[in-house]
């Protein structure tokens, strides 16, 4: 079973609403996970769902987290520190399914109100 079967739309959805892309169980990162990504007025922004991987391998077991980022480029590389707020870390994905549109929400509203005084 596809764990992401039951939110993809919505992610899809969010992504075209806010001219973002979402990318999928991106090759060379992690292998299963969704990841949400545009850029407003400088700033580039993210939502991030991964494992936590902290269990074994098998997906029916991970824990998750939700993540919340921004963060600006100077000459090609990202100004550290950034911006993080991890709205669930550890947590079992059933949370993401039974809270996606909560958790989107939040996200947008984090991530909307992030100046560039925030991520430098």
């Amino acid at each position: 079973m596809n764990t992401f079967q039951n939110i993809d739309d919505k992610l899809i959805a969010f992504a075209d609403k806010h001219n973002a892309r979402l990318t999928k169980d991106r090759n060379g990162f992690f292998p299963i996970e969704r990841r949400i990504d545009w850029i407003e007025n400088q700033i580039r922004k993210a939502i991030i769902i991964q494992p936590a991987f902290l269990m074994t391998p098998n997906t029916d077991s991970l824990l998750w987290n939700f993540i919340n980022v921004a963060w600006i480029m100077r000459n090609g590389v990202a100004v550290k520190p950034g911006w993080m707020k991890i709205l669930l870390e550890k947590s079992d994905f059933n949370f993401i399914n039974k809270d996606i549109d909560d958790l989107l929400f939040q996200s947008k509203n984090n991530l909307c109100n992030i100046k560039l005084e925030d991520v430098e």
